[in-house]
C-alpha cells in the first residue's frame, strides 16, 4: 500500500519561488542603480573640466556665423548653376482669341502642333546643352475667357516632352485655370 507523505512538497517551494523571483527582480534593477551612480560623476567631472560659459557661447556665435556665411555661398551657387543650365522661353496667349504666340521681336502665332515642334527644335539647335523651359503666360485681363479648356489641352499636346509651366495671375497657386 502507498502511504501519502506527511509534509507536503507545495511548502516547501513555495518560499523557494518567491525568494527567487525577489533575486531576479534585484538582478534587473542592478544595471539602472549603476547607470544613476555614472551619471553623476560624468557630471561631476563635467563640471569640473567645462570651460566657462562665455567662451562657448562665443564659440558657437561663430559656428552659427561661419554656418549661415556657408549657406549664402550654396544659395548663390546654386542660383548660379541653374543660370548656367536653364532657358526660359516666355509664350503669351492671346486675352481676345486664346491663340498661343511668342516675341521675336516681333508677335510670331504658333497655331498648330508642328508650327509649336519647329520652335522647340530651333530653340535647341540655338541653346545647344542647356535645358529648355517654356513659360506660358495667361492673359492679364481677369475679364479674359482664354484659354478654354480645350485650348490648354492643345498646348500640353504640342509641348509635351519639354518642361512647360503655365503662369496665371488670377489663381492663387499660379495656373489654376482649365
Amino acid at each position: 500500500m502507498i502511504q501519502l507523505p506527511q509534509r507536503s512538497v507545495t511548502r516547501f517551494f513555495i518560499p523557494l519561488i518567491d525568494v527567487l523571483t525577489l533575486l531576479f527582480c534585484i538582478f534587473l534593477v542592478l544595471p539602472l542603480a549603476q547607470k544613476a551612480n555614472d551619471a553623476s560623476a560624468d557630471a561631476e567631472g563635467a563640471q569640473a573640466s567645462a570651460p566657462p560659459a562665455d567662451e562657448e557661447v562665443q564659440r558657437l556665435r561663430q559656428s552659427a556665423l561661419e554656418l549661415r556665411d556657408e549657406i549664402e555661398r550654396l544659395k548663390r551657387a546654386k542660383g548660379n548653376a541653374l543660370q548656367k543650365r536653364l532657358t526660359v522661353r516666355v509664350l503669351e496667349i492671346d486675352g481676345e482669341t486664346g491663340k498661343l504666340y511668342y516675341r521675336d521681336p516681333e508677335r510670331i502665332p504658333i497655331p498648330n502642333d508642328a508650327a509649336a515642334r519647329a520652335l522647340v527644335d530651333r530653340d535647341r539647335q540655338k541653346i545647344g546643352q542647356k535645358e529648355l523651359y517654356y513659360l506660358i503666360l495667361y492673359p492679364r485681363d481677369p475679364a479674359s475667357l482664354y484659354p478654354s479648356v480645350g485650348q490648354r489641352a492643345d498646348y500640353d499636346r504640342w509641348f509635351e516632352g519639354v518642361a512647360l509651366g503655365y503662369d496665371d495671375p488670377n489663381s492663387a497657386a499660379g495656373g489654376g485655370r482649365p
